[in-house]
């Protein structure tokens, strides 16, 4: 863009909250006498598809795309339109089993893989480290010894004098229930953290990393191997005390300064809430469990929130838990292997109409922003379910009201007043600039305004049954050696240094790309029916569908995901997305 055509002054912002009476239906724009125009964008119910929000993709990087982009196995139509991955790595995955220091070529086949693709589609990844494998669970990572419990072979013999020369690299129960409190592998945890650290730290592609290494699956409790006569598999219940865990949360705190974090919580010990303290999101398993007795709805979720600020019980409480939402991220990750299997009769563990509608409305109680729904298949009886959950998890910004002045003189003043809401339940944890742009009838883009406003702090009710505060921001901008003549004003949500609009607004609006071209979206809808219903009980007695376990099984090894010409029309049109609302035309006199 020549620089004669673009001179952009910030006059004013004025950023406050405020309550607007006028309905968010009214499409009809008034003009007075002083050609100042008001706009009501028509509010939209589709889906939106933003950074950080919604369903996330599991150990691929598309789940339901027929044309299969990246090899990654059966695609799961039903599933919805994600912007995350997420994916987990065994200490023994990323490095060589004599050597417990990262492999480089391990790396760039896996981790840099998965980011480089993942940024090529315009979607974020978060990434979990562990180091104690579930017991029994399938290796299929090709790299790894068939025996290994999740650790590299060589920090098996360090710690426990077997591991090499010929020896089973596998950890005994009691071997894997005291590991976490043996100095030498705290050692090794944190030069294991610090190189990952070094290398993957403030990448814009990394959008949070889930705080694993301790326990099973890095989920901070010991399932499978505490003892039969222990209380239960909480860490507490299996000696370990708040000093023994504290230095791996530090940890990932030290090696990870840049990066937002997220821990998931137990109902046994004070972990969480010294990590929420120290500033990092929370998660929690098995959202949808209703195992008659105890269950994680029923039980184990109102015990891990209450214990959370219990002065009491707990050495480390987080006295403001309940408001964190505000500033970190919640995530869940659903129980079972899909929604398909909450709804199969013949599963023991089915859920009804009912519970599916209270996990999804606990879950936003909670303000979550994301859930790991496991790219498994969703029946067509939850799908309106599922959009009504989508379309209020995370953040949903709506431009209720413009009030513009649409004849300028060259070297006066474009005046624009919005009124903004967030229909959600949490806030972005990343600030989008809101920008206006200048369009000619032909798309080319002649002027660009950023805002200063930050929607990281445009909030949304506290409740469901509370009415969404507004943010009205006031603000001008000189226009400056643009030629006469008509344009279309836009607005996008753009990335952060850059015109290029990120997130897509509520608002139904024609919509254009960062080119200025004409986006129409694809009229399929997000879903389509899964045809095969057959469902099988898996070894560890949760249920999915034939089709989808085959896909499990057949696609682990993510270092087999790679990109080719096949795979350019998707990564093409995932950078082509229409994010720009047409809001109406500017005369320049």
């Amino acid at each position: 863009m020549s620089s004669t055509l673009l001179s952009l002054l910030l006059a004013s912002s004025i950023i406050h909250p405020a309550i607007y009476s006028s309905s968010n239906n009214d499409v009809n724009n008034s003009v007075n006498d002083n050609n100042v125009i008001n706009i009501y964008p028509k509010s939209s119910d589709a889906i939106l598809t933003n950074p950080g929000i919604g369903f996330t993709d599991f150990q691929r990087i598309v789940s339901n795309q027929p044309t299969n982009p990246f090899y990654e196995g059966a695609p799961v139509l039903s599933y919805p339109d994600t912007s995350t991955v997420y994916y987990r790595f065994y200490w023994d995955q990323l490095t060589k089993s004599d050597n417990p220091n990262l492999n480089e070529a391990m790396l760039k086949r896996k981790i840099d893989n998965v980011l480089q693709i993942a940024a090529s589609v315009n979607k974020k990844v978060v990434l979990r480290f562990m180091a104690l494998r579930g017991k029994g669970d399938p290796i299929y990572d090709a790299d790894v010894n068939k025996d290994s419990s999740g650790i590299p072979c060589r920090l098996v013999q360090e710690l426990y004098g077997h591991g090499l020369n010929g020896t089973s690299c596998h950890l005994s129960d009691k071997e894997a229930v005291y590991m976490f409190k043996n100095p030498w592998f705290l050692h090794r945890t944190q030069e294991f953290l610090s190189a990952l650290g070094k290398r993957y730290d403030n990448n814009k592609t990394l959008l949070r990393i889930d705080v694993g290494m301790v326990g099973t699956w890095g989920e901070w409790n010991l399932y499978g191997y505490a003892p039969k006569n222990s209380a239960s598999v909480g860490l507490p219940d299996n000696g370990y005390k708040f000093k023994d865990l504290q230095p791996y949360i530090d940890a990932i705190i030290t090696s990870f300064p840049h990066t937002p974090k997220l821990m998931a919580g137990t109902n046994k010990g004070d972990f969480l809430s010294y990590a929420t303290v120290n500033g990092m999101g929370w998660r929690v398993d098995c959202l949808g469990d209703w195992t008659k007795g105890w269950n994680h709805m029923e039980n184990g979720y109102p015990t891990i929130i209450s214990h959370m600020t219990n002065m009491l019980t707990n050495s480390h409480p987080d006295l403001y838990f309940n408001k964190r939402w505000k500033k970190v991220a919640v995530d869940f990750e659903i129980c079972q292997g899909s929604l398909q299997d909450w709804y199969n009769i013949n599963n023991p563990l089915h859920l009804t109409y009912n519970q599916v509608q209270k996990t999804f409305d606990f879950a936003l109680n909670q303000h979550a922003s994301l859930i790991n729904a496991k790219s498994g298949a969703i029946p067509e009886e939850y799908q309106p379910l599922v959009k009504q959950f989508l379309n209020k998890l995370g953040y949903r910004y709506q431009l209720d009201h413009a009030e513009i002045n649409n004849v300028v003189q060259n070297n006066h003043y474009l005046s624009i007043k919005s009124t903004w809401e967030n229909l959600g339940v949490a806030p972005s944890y990343t600030n989008y600039p809101v920008t206006w742009r200048l369009r000619s009838a032909n798309g080319n883009v002649v002027a660009y305004y950023t805002s200063k406003a930050n929607i990281v702090n445009w909030l949304p009710a506290d409740n469901d049954d509370n009415k969404s505060p507004t943010y009205i921001v006031n603000e001008k901008f000189k226009i400056t050696n643009i030629p006469q003549g008509k344009y279309f004003l836009d607005v996008g949500l753009v990335e952060k240094n850059s015109h290029k609009a990120k997130i897509s607004l509520a608002i139904d609006t024609k919509l254009t790309d960062d080119n200025g071209k004409y986006y129409v979206p694809d009229n399929r809808g997000q879903y389509q029916s899964e045809n095969n219903k057959y469902n099988m009980a898996s070894s560890s007695g949760k249920y999915a569908t034939q089709d989808i376990k085959n896909k499990q099984l057949n696609h682990h090894s993510v270092y087999k995901l790679f990109v080719d010409n096949h795979s350019k029309q998707y990564i093409e049109q995932q950078n082509n997305i229409g994010r720009w609302n047409e809001i109406t035309m500017i005369n320049v006199i």
